[in-house]
């Protein structure tokens, strides 16, 4: 293995052991967005979610990407609209693909504990 592959998978462990505080981050901005649908809370959430979209594959977790990426777009075009439904209804929409974000980060958090550092 040589020294740069070495790095890699240190930073890669690194991040797997991140996924269970960005996991419990998520959810709080989603509980939040849940309990008080609203424009800022929507947008708190899609930051979070931009970033897991754009890093989780970068460290080799795809599934966890492609989940992540399809709410951050749907964030996104809900932003850019000029005629858009409401925060409410948006938020609504959300909560399956949500529901299988935050349960593709638990699965992969708990995984992440019996990685070595």
């Amino acid at each position: 293995m040589t020294d740069s592959s070495r790095r890699f998978e240190r930073l890669r462990a690194r991040y797997a052991q991140s996924l269970a505080s960005k996991r419990a981050a998520l959810r709080e901005a989603w509980r939040a967005c849940v309990a008080r649908p609203e424009p800022s809370s929507l947008n708190k959430l899609q930051v979070l979610v931009h970033r897991l979209s754009g890093s989780a594959p970068a460290y080799g977790y795809e599934t966890l990407g492609r989940h992540a990426s399809a709410i951050d777009r749907e964030l996104m075009d809900w932003s850019a609209a000029t005629e858009r439904d409401s925060a409410a209804d948006l938020a609504q929409r959300l909560s399956s693909p949500m529901q299988a974000l935050i349960d593709e980060l638990a699965h992969h958090a708990t995984a992440a504990k019996h990685e070595p550092i």
